[in-house]
């Protein structure tokens, strides 16, 4: 027997970390898709679900290689204390 279309996109979970708060770009800093991603998520098929993550991951990429990143705990980078500011 076949999912049915709704059960198949029921399969690709959900990027939501439940820390819902857009950036300057429009970007969830949470779950990182956009409000139009967030918006679509509910009706969009396990495809269009697939895309959205693929675009969660890109951005996940180029978030993880900024020189500026913070830390996983959302912390500044440690600094230098011999460092002059």
């Amino acid at each position: 027997m076949s999912k049915s279309p709704s059960s198949a996109a029921e399969d690709v979970p959900s990027p939501c970390v439940q820390v819902c708060e857009l950036d300057a770009d429009g970007i969830c800093t949470g779950c990182l898709r956009s409000i139009g991603e967030i918006a679509a998520w509910g009706g969009a098929p396990a495809a269009g679900r697939r895309e959205i993550l693929q675009a969660v991951a890109r951005r996940r990429m180029r978030q993880d290689h900024r020189p500026d990143r913070r830390g996983d705990d959302g912390a500044d980078p440690p600094t230098d204390p011999g460092a002059r500011t």
